[in-house]
């Protein structure tokens, strides 16, 4: 399975068997048995609770943007579609206030870290970069494939979620439809 530049994926059997029968190597009902990968938490669902350290060291709680609408976008530093999100999320990050939300990136990995410090000077990007490691985070999330976004309203429900970063105009849309309904 190769990586894209607009959606990475995480191996797993069941990802594969999926990629193989949408490539005609296998049939749907062959692959009617395996277990799908997760898509990210159910819709409606309450925010787990986390804290993870930024690329800084810093701890960030998602408790921390309590009251807020949260932009959480999984990526991973070794799957590069981080550096083409680069340009919308900073695009986006000018927003927040305006808008009233939190723009947080969490990345499964650490393994490329310091491309990405060199790549932003030192870290240095509009919004918290978490490093989720242990990916103690992504599973509680049910984060099966990279990049993900899920945004989670001011009462910490989750609202929205979507494989693949689908571009700022969609988020945006996301946040007039939470605001309109005072979540």
């Amino acid at each position: 399975m190769t990586r894209s530049r607009t959606h990475c994926r995480r191996i797993t059997t069941a990802g594969c068997l999926f990629s193989l029968a949408a490539l005609g190597g296998v049939t749907a009902a062959q692959t009617a048995g395996a277990a799908k990968p997760a898509d990210g938490p159910a819709i409606g669902s309450q925010a787990q609770s986390f804290t993870l350290a930024d690329t800084q060291g810093k701890r960030v709680s998602l408790s921390d943007y309590q009251g807020k609408v949260v932009v959480l976008n999984f990526w991973a530093f070794w799957c590069d579609t981080w550096k083409a999100e680069m340009p919308s999320l900073r695009e986006l990050a000018p927003r927040q206030d305006e808008l009233g939300f939190r723009l947080v990136a969490v990345s499964v990995d650490s393994a490329r870290l310091p491309e990405f410090q060199n790549r932003t000077d030192g870290g240095k990007v509009p919004f918290p970069v978490l490093l989720d490691n242990q990916k103690q985070v992504s599973t509680q999330y049910n984060i099966a494939h990279v990049p993900t976004v899920v945004i989670i309203d001011r009462a910490g429900k989750v609202r929205y979620t979507a494989r693949a970063y689908p571009g700022n105009h969609v988020i945006l849309a996301e946040l007039r439809k939470i605001a309109s309904s005072g979540g």
